[in-house]
């Protein structure tokens, strides 16, 4: 018994050894022919105008806004050349890849929440956000440290109520950007000033947090996929 369960496992195991194998040459085969159409420089690698045809032929001929490319390509570009080697093009299309699963979650949000229709989460925007996933309003503090984070060009000023001067809510800034919405969100279940007291706001904290995991698995930047 033990023997044939032994062989069992063994037949397994060289099946996903195969499988693996597979994939990793179809990957390998793909990646090639991205190189082959849009290297249009022949240097090989790939500069952002090349990696923008090649997102836009893969997302059916819509051009990734700015917010996007400049994420994926930036956290592609692991080397900081300003082009994509053959390893750093992989991580970009994994990377835009696990963002486009995640849209339908994200436009949600910013549907309900970006009150100005500036496609960045401002920080009114983001205190009721934050306030819905957790129960409890946040400080503006607290607030103010994800928007630092994530925001773009995010410069909120903290400064005590009894100064009179600018408060964190009165300050400038870019908001968060589609791109960063998850992450934030994320962030937010683990920081140390987002968790709350009350029974009520941790079910209900609970219950989102599934949706966020479902939709980006918790902020990662590639959620296993592949470059098809």
């Amino acid at each position: 018994m033990a023997g044939a369960v032994a062989v069992a496992v063994h037949r397994q195991r060289a099946m996903e050894q195969r499988e693996a194998r597979k994939q990793f040459m179809e990957d390998q085969l793909r990646m090639n022919r991205y190189f082959t159409k849009y290297d249009k420089t022949n240097e090989g690698t790939l500069n952002k105008d090349e990696l923008r045809a090649l997102l836009k032929d893969l997302n059916d001929g819509v051009e990734a806004t700015d917010d996007e490319f400049n994420y994926v390509f930036e956290t592609a570009d692991k080397s900081r050349t300003g082009d994509l080697s053959f390893g750093e093009l992989k991580i970009a299309l994994c990377t835009f890849k696990t963002y486009q699963r995640s849209k339908p979650f994200i436009d949600s949000v910013m549907h309900k929440y970006d009150e100005h229709k500036t496609g960045r989460l401002e920080f009114g925007d983001l205190k009721k956000m934050l306030t819905d996933i957790g129960g409890a309003e946040p400080s503006d503090e607290a607030v103010a440290d994800v928007l630092e984070r994530f925001g773009a060009k995010a410069k909120a000023k903290l400064t005590s109520a009894s100064g009179g001067a600018e408060t964190a809510s009165d300050a400038q800034e870019d908001g968060i950007p589609t791109t960063q919405t998850v992450h934030a969100i994320s962030y937010w279940y683990t920081h140390p000033k987002a968790v709350q007291d009350d029974e009520e706001g941790l079910e209900r904290g609970a219950s989102n947090k599934n949706q966020v995991e479902t939709a980006g698995k918790s902020g990662s930047v590639c959620g296993g996929c592949c470059t098809s």
